[in-house]
């Protein structure tokens, strides 16, 4: 008997079925002991303390979907927070998962990383590496991983967002929702449905909702198998036409660069202005430590 009470201790106590941690994240928390282990895992009412959302104050309000994977940096798309690049100085990134006892946490933005080669409305490198000023607090906050793994035709994908992006189609909501079900498209097909050119080979597709209504497809919006980070939401799609798939930033093939900002973060051999663009491929310089960087016009 005491075996059996010492055994349902240990499940109850277990961060991983609970997802309630002892403290919250720091600089030197090791990324792969606080991964989400995916939906079943879950506390309360959310999707998991990875999920976050990059936003601003004014008129013209910034709000993007974002993936927290790293201490103080997240994954989202460059096409979303482009237009907003001079209004970042109180832009801030918002956890969605919290402890009843704990209030919004959020941490203020540093510095947003795309690469040289990403054009505004284009398909091409859309990806946004946003680092923050400290990492995010509370005590369900977590990373979620990148996957290692190319897209196949079995998967079904999930995707969450607010609908910020289709406001044409109904309001956005005040808590993130989730669209399930979502089937590979093969790249070659998804560039034959858009016009010539426009998909880029560094993303992948999905089918989008049949239900408009239904459809989420916000920009920097992360896309998800199991419990790994497949992609980010980037242009050309609309939930007013779902027959078309919507176009995802492959992170596979972001890989190099993502690992870049991953070493010059730790390195601090990187340029800091608040929105900065890089060669994705081309080394870091140590001459670039704190080096005040222009933003892009």
């Amino acid at each position: 008997m005491k075996q059996r009470l010492l055994i349902l201790l240990l499940i109850w106590c277990s961060p991983v079925w609970s997802k309630v941690y002892s403290n919250s994240i720091s600089k030197r928390t090791k990324i792969g002991q606080r991964q989400w282990q995916g939906m079943s895992s879950n506390t309360g009412d959310n999707f998991g303390g990875w999920l976050v959302r990059v936003r601003s104050g004014g008129a013209d309000t910034l709000s993007c979907g974002g993936s927290y994977y790293a201490p103080i940096l997240v994954i989202s798309s460059a096409n979303c927070i482009h237009p907003f690049r001079y209004q970042l100085d109180d832009a801030s990134v918002v956890t969605t998962a919290n402890a009843e006892d704990e209030d919004y946490n959020f941490s203020l933005v540093d510095t947003v990383y795309s690469p040289n080669e990403f054009v505004e409305y284009r398909t091409n490198m859309d990806i946004a590496l946003v680092r923050l000023t400290t990492p995010l607090k509370g005590t369900m906050t977590e990373f979620i991983k990148l996957t290692n793994t190319w897209a196949t035709s079995e998967m079904e994908f999930s995707t969450f967002g607010w609908g910020y992006d289709s406001l044409d189609v109904q309001p956005a909501t005040d808590e993130p929702r989730m669209v399930q079900n979502l089937l590979f498209v093969g790249l070659d097909k998804c560039k034959k449905l858009f016009q010539a050119g426009f998909v880029a080979n560094t993303v992948m597709c999905v089918t989008l909702p049949i239900d408009m209504f239904e459809c989420i497809y916000d920009g920097g919006s992360p896309l998800v198998w199991s419990t790994e980070l497949f992609g980010i939401a980037s242009v050309g799609s609309t939930c007013r036409n779902t027959s078309n798939p919507g176009i995802y930033t492959n992170l596979m093939k972001l890989k190099p660069f993502i690992s870049r900002i991953e070493r010059g973060v730790r390195s601090g051999q990187l340029p800091r202005a608040i929105f900065t663009r890089l060669n994705h491929k081309k080394q870091i310089n140590p001459k670039h430590q704190n080096k005040k960087a222009k933003p892009i016009k």
